[in-house]
């Protein structure tokens, strides 16, 4: 059986993490498919991240940021999406194939989505699978690293409802940019879906 989202978030590092607590909490159904790359996971000591000057271990990191995602009711799966397809549907644009990591026996589920947000540089499949060409950023010295060709800030591709979060948009690779630049993905698809500009303001 199909389950149907609004957001699908492919890859669960800063900028990924980021856009989910800021969709979940404006209420639309999220979703986080995480096969545990990201880059910052193995970083024993993250110096550069504003507000924590003690430091902090990049795995801590990540799980403080998970923890926040779910208080927010987004979902965390640990899985690979196999295959992104565009639909037909205006509310549902895309179906996600997706193998779960914590099942014995391989199972694949679809998953449908109004959005969805590819926010890992280590898998690039659902990219090619839309078409959208990447090349190598030029704002990472080592050059192992890619972003979508004519990406920008905002994240968004040639096909709608798409959007890359994190280096894929060509920022600097720094912490707190992905974790900015994934929150102005989220932030764009809210004020989309309210037909107004979204503003969350502590209480």
């Amino acid at each position: 059986m199909t389950k149907y989202i609004d957001v699908a978030i492919i890859g669960g590092g800063i900028s990924g993490l980021s856009a989910a607590v800021y969709t979940a909490e404006a209420g639309l159904k999220t979703m986080v498919f995480d096969t545990g790359k990201s880059q910052i996971k193995p970083i024993s000591t993250v110096w550069n991240f504003p507000g924590i000057p003690e430091g902090i271990s990049g795995q801590d990191l990540l799980a403080k940021m998970k923890e926040q995602m779910l208080s927010m009711g987004a979902e965390y799966i640990e899985a690979s999406v196999r295959e992104l397809k565009q639909k037909e549907e205006a509310e549902s644009r895309f179906l996600l194939e997706v193998s779960s990591k914590d099942k014995e026996v391989d199972e694949v589920e679809e998953i449908s989505a109004k959005y969805v947000i590819v926010a890992s540089n280590v898998h690039l499949k659902p990219l090619q699978d839309m078409g959208v060409e990447t090349e190598v950023s030029p704002a990472v010295p080592s050059g192992k690293i890619s972003r979508v060709v004519g990406g920008s800030w905002n994240g968004e591709t040639k096909i709608p409802g798409l959007y890359v979060a994190g280096l894929l948009s060509g920022i600097s690779t720094q912490s707190i940019i992905a974790a900015g630049q994934g929150t102005q993905v989220a932030m764009d698809i809210i004020s989309l879906e309210k037909g107004k500009a979204h503003v969350w303001h502590d209480k």
